[in-house]
C-alpha cells in the first residue's frame, strides 16, 4: 500500500510540474498565443510622423515608416519574451477592452494613433484622434517605450 502512495504521490507532482510549465507561446505562459499588437500613427497633411508598429506573441515585431520619421521603410526585430509579455500584461493592466472604440470622430488633419490588440480570440481596435482619456494615452506611451527604438534592422 505504501508503494502505491508513493507512486501516486509522485505522479501527482509530476503532473502538476507539467502543468505549470504548459505555455501557450514559445516561453511565455502569460501570454495568449494568438496575441498581437499594432499601433499606428495617421500623419497629416503636414509633418506629422506616420508610421506602423506591429509585434505578435513571439516577439516578431515589424515597424514600417511613411513620412515624417527617422526610420522610413520597412524595419524588424525580434523582443524578448519579457518584453512581449510586458506588452501584453500593459494592455490587461489598463482595461484596453474597456476604452471606446473612437475618441475624437472624424477630424480633417489632426494626426492620430490606432491600437489594435488581439488577445484569446478577441480583437479591439481603438481610434484615438482627440480628447482620449489619459490612460489611453499613457498606455500608447507605454507600449512605445516597450518595444523601443533599438535594434531595428531594415527589412529587405
Amino acid at each position: 500500500m505504501k508503494a502505491i502512495s508513493k507512486t501516486f504521490f509522485l505522479l501527482a507532482i509530476c503532473m502538476m510540474l507539467m502543468a505549470a510549465c504548459k505555455t501557450k507561446t514559445g516561453g511565455s505562459p502569460k501570454v495568449a498565443s494568438d496575441f498581437s499588437l499594432e499601433i499606428q500613427h495617421t500623419g497629416c497633411r503636414g509633418n506629422c510622423p506616420a508610421y506602423n508598429i506591429t509585434v505578435d506573441a513571439k516577439g516578431n515585431a515589424t515597424y514600417n515608416g511613411r513620412r515624417a520619421v527617422e526610420m522610413m521603410g520597412n524595419y524588424k526585430k525580434t523582443l524578448d519574451a519579457k518584453t512581449v509579455e510586458a506588452l501584453s500584461q500593459s494592455i490587461i493592466d489598463a482595461h484596453f477592452w474597456d476604452f471606446e472604440e473612437e475618441y475624437g470622430g472624424e477630424v480633417a488633419d489632426i494626426p492620430g494613433v490606432v491600437t489594435i490588440v488581439t488577445i484569446d480570440g478577441k480583437t479591439k481596435r481603438v481610434n484615438d484622434i482627440r480628447n482620449a482619456p489619459k490612460e489611453l494615452k499613457e498606455l500608447e506611451a507605454k507600449l512605445e517605450a516597450l518595444i523601443g527604438t533599438e535594434g531595428w534592422n531594415k527589412a529587405e
